[in-house]
């Protein structure tokens, strides 16, 4: 079964708005509740930074993807080869962002919210990783 290229580009544009839409989440509403947080477990200095390695990935990965939505004329080695690797590396991501949910959820009761927000965003993660997936297996061949 193979797609139209419009259809395809409108995928990747949509998980490319997908990881933009997670890098702004954490940025904005789970930075400042990591450097605020006042668990004994909680170790900021160290949370911080790998959440700003995530926002920049996400924000890098959203870049590519658009790039490729718009240069790509259908498939060939580059646009599938770089929507593979690059969507491998979003999963991984968004099973970092999995992880940190698990581990701020047994912080203070503070923390949960913010548990909560990091498991939507792994879960949008994710659900552009594996887009961008179905977008590379399904891409067009070049006419």
């Amino acid at each position: 079964m193979v797609f139209s290229l419009k259809l395809c580009r409108s995928s990747l544009l949509i998980s490319a708005a997908l990881l933009t839409g997670v890098a702004f989440v954490v940025a904005v509403g789970v930075i400042p509740a990591v450097r605020t947080d006042t668990s004994p477990l909680a170790m900021p200095e160290r949370a911080v930074p790998a959440f700003w390695v995530n926002v920049v990935f996400n924000l890098i990965a959203a870049t590519v993807l658009g790039f490729v939505a718009y240069r790509a004329v259908g498939r060939s080695r580059f646009p599938t080869t770089s929507l593979g690797v690059l969507s491998i590396l979003i999963l991984i991501f968004a099973y970092a962002l999995i992880d940190a949910a698990r581990a701020f959820y047994s912080h203070d009761p503070s923390m949960h919210n913010t548990s909560l927000i990091l498991r939507g965003c792994s879960i949008t993660d994710a659900l552009a990783g594996l887009l961008v997936i179905a977008t590379a297996t399904f891409f067009p061949k070049r006419t």
